[in-house]
């Protein structure tokens, strides 16, 4: 639910945080107000903040790149919540059957991969491996989404709630209509669990989304080539692995 009088010093400096965090290369402030539609000054002199407190820090050519406070805070919230430790053992289990496992957390209009693995990958490899991806895309999204009420939904996805765009090639989202994402939401509400793809199409890779936990915490799922006959066996696979982190 939005506050009465959201503090939007502390929105911008989250935004400015978690926009340094996903760009993956040092950024200048100019590009990065440019990139959060801030004034160049109110970025600069957050940018400046972050890095007085060890949550940025400047290369030479005076470009902000996440600084040690980071590692800190991710390393803290990990052991804190224990998500990751109680999930690995059951989701490395999971990639047995040949198809990409994953584990993540909603986070506005998006998916934050904690793990993210096919069947091939090394051990362990899976752990935060994998960018910021839009929720209305992604299976574990419209799981995490379906935990939501319409009216919750529309708000994330109205310009005056969202924190600042961190991905420049986010699109306008549609939510109404047969097509629309409320549509998908519901569907997924119906079924208990989350299905994005068709199979037969031209893109042979689908998803299925479980989500984790009561109160949810997270959301699971499992991506690639599998026929509808085969959707049962892996939605149970699935909620069993959930079942599994959740006892955890």
């Amino acid at each position: 639910m939005r506050p009465a009088q959201p503090n939007q010093s502390l929105i911008d400096g989250l935004s400015v945080l978690q926009a340094l965090a996903a760009h993956g290369t040092p950024i200048g402030s100019r590009e990065l107000a440019r990139m959060l539609g801030l004034e160049p000054t109110r970025a600069n002199r957050l940018l400046k903040t972050l890095a007085l407190v060890g949550l940025a820090q400047q290369d030479a050519a005076r470009r902000y790149a996440p600084g040690p406070g980071i590692h800190v805070l991710a390393a803290q919230s990990l052991r804190g919540s224990g998500l990751i430790g109680r999930a690995l053992g059951p989701l490395e289990e999971l990639r047995s059957r040949g198809h990409v496992i994953a584990m993540g957390v909603l986070w506005w209009d998006q998916v934050s991969y904690l793990y993210h693995a096919g069947a091939g990958a090394e051990h362990g490899r899976g752990i935060g491996g994998e960018a910021l991806f839009p929720a209305a895309q992604s299976g574990l999204g419209h799981a995490l989404l379906a935990e939501l009420s319409d009216e919750e939904i529309r708000e994330i996805y109205s310009d005056g709630h969202r924190l600042h765009a961190t991905r420049p090639d986010n699109e306008a989202v549609v939510l109404d209509g047969e097509d629309g994402l409320l549509a998908a939401i519901e569907g997924t509400r119906r079924r208990g669990y989350a299905l994005t793809g068709v199979y037969g199409a031209e893109d042979p890779t689908r998803t299925i989304g479980v989500v984790v936990g009561d109160p949810v915490v997270a959301a699971i799922g499992m991506s690639g080539d599998f026929t509808d006959d085969e959707v049962p066996e892996l939605v149970d696979a699935l909620r069993a692995t959930a079942g599994r982190i959740a006892v955890a």
